[in-house]
């Protein structure tokens, strides 16, 4: 087995390394693109859902076609056809001035840039194998400093009078910097062995990978309502302005990207995955109590930075105790945990949204907490009683 002197970060890890950015600053910069489309366009709270839920939608298509889409043209071409399909979204939403181009442009960044990252898991966890938990935690370290950045510099733009929308421009000038870049890396379509199949087809999926797959979906949803509704609970409750709020949020994408520095150190050692996932869940917990109790801006930043410090490693975490109950069937694992991860992306936001509309924003985000309470019940089931403890990702580091 591969030592930890094994683990390192050649070309192809750091191509994905800087997908996810991209990906991530484009999710981070859809929330409060959002709240400032509301206001300039004078949209209901429940039209900020729908966007997230054509968002969503757009995450659906990846999940269930990947697989097929990569035996058929193979990774490298998937990669940067959606590469071109996120520049062109980023595009159509930074021109649109009407729900019937954003929606539209909402739609094409959650189809490309979830094949993108699905791409991207799927290479570091072919590519690391046992320590792919250690990858995929860097990897979202990367993201959150691209988080960092979006609602920032949306924030930064819309406070100095300009136009936000510039803001796009970035991730399209990195997609094109990164096809240049690469553009003779040759990347691998499989892993070395595959699954055995039945007559009808594959070994069906285990039981515990789709409850860690119901994890993934449940914390992806609470961390996106977070993203998509912060911006308008800080108004509500503080009663800052659009642009002000939209930069706050900031604070929470800096305390994401603390916890995933973090998160890298704790998961340098085997054995720590399950452990640490219950306790990040247990501080984004406690970090939203205080977030929803807070009755003023001070006390309501502390609690989005613990918030963020607490969710940055739920979802990395969750997916690497998912793929590690099936190691040799990394696209398959990817794909499926990310089309139930976009149906958390769809309904969450989404009933946030609606019920923001007929009780308040503060109130509606109770969602997440039962969101919370819900991952933390099946991540207890998850753990099959007729295998040890440690189990998945866990017991292969182990066994190294």
């Amino acid at each position: 087995m591969k030592s930890e002197a094994a683990y390192t970060r050649d070309r192809v890890t750091w191509l994905a390394f800087a997908i996810l950015a991209v990906y991530a600053y484009v999710l981070y910069a859809l929330g409060p693109m959002l709240t400032l489309l509301r206001r300039d366009l004078d949209l209901p709270y429940a039209m900020i859902g729908v966007h997230s839920t054509v968002f969503a939608a757009g995450v659906l298509v990846p999940g269930l076609l990947f697989g097929r889409l990569v035996a058929t043209f193979g990774r490298r071409r998937l990669l940067w056809a959606a590469s071109a399909a996120v520049a062109a979204g980023a595009v159509a939403l930074a021109v649109g001035r009407t729900p019937v181009v954003t929606l539209p442009a909402t739609a094409v960044l959650g189809v490309g840039g979830v094949f993108l990252q699905i791409m991207a898991l799927a290479l570091l966890a072919d590519r690391h194998g046992p320590r792919r938990d250690r990858s995929l935690v860097e990897a979202n370290a990367g993201a959150s400093a691209a988080a960092v950045l979006a609602p920032l510099l949306v924030g930064a733009l819309d406070a100095a009078g300009a136009s936000w929308q510039v803001s796009l421009a970035l991730p399209v000038i990195a997609l094109l910097a990164l096809r240049v870049g690469y553009r003779t890396e040759s990347l691998a379509d499989a892993p070395p062995g595959s699954a055995p199949r039945r007559a009808g087809g594959r070994t069906p999926l285990p039981r515990t990978f789709w409850l860690m797959c119901a994890v993934c979906g449940l914390v992806v949803g609470a961390e996106f309502c977070v993203v998509f509704f912060g911006a308008s609970l800080l108004r509500q409750v503080a009663g800052v302005g659009t642009g002000t709020a939209a930069a706050v949020m900031t604070v929470f994408a800096v305390g994401e990207l603390v916890g995933r520095l973090t998160g890298s150190r704790l998961t340098s050692r085997p054995g720590r995955t399950r452990h640490v996932l219950f306790a990040t869940l247990g501080v984004s917990a406690v970090a939203f109590v205080a977030l929803w109790a807070s009755p003023s801006l001070v006390p309501m930043v502390v609690a989005l930075l613990l918030l963020g410090l607490g969710m940055a490693n739920l979802f990395p975490l969750a997916l690497s105790l998912a793929v590690g109950t099936v190691p040799d069937r990394s696209d398959d694992a990817t794909a499926r945990t990310q089309l139930v991860v976009g149906v958390g992306i769809m309904l969450a936001p989404l009933l946030l949204g609606t019920l923001a509309d007929r009780l308040g924003v503060r109130l509606a985000f109770g969602v997440d907490l039962a969101l919370l309470a819900a991952a933390g019940l099946l991540l207890l089931l998850a753990r099959d009683p007729r295998r040890p403890a440690r189990t998945g990702v866990d017991q292969q580091l182990v066994a190294r």
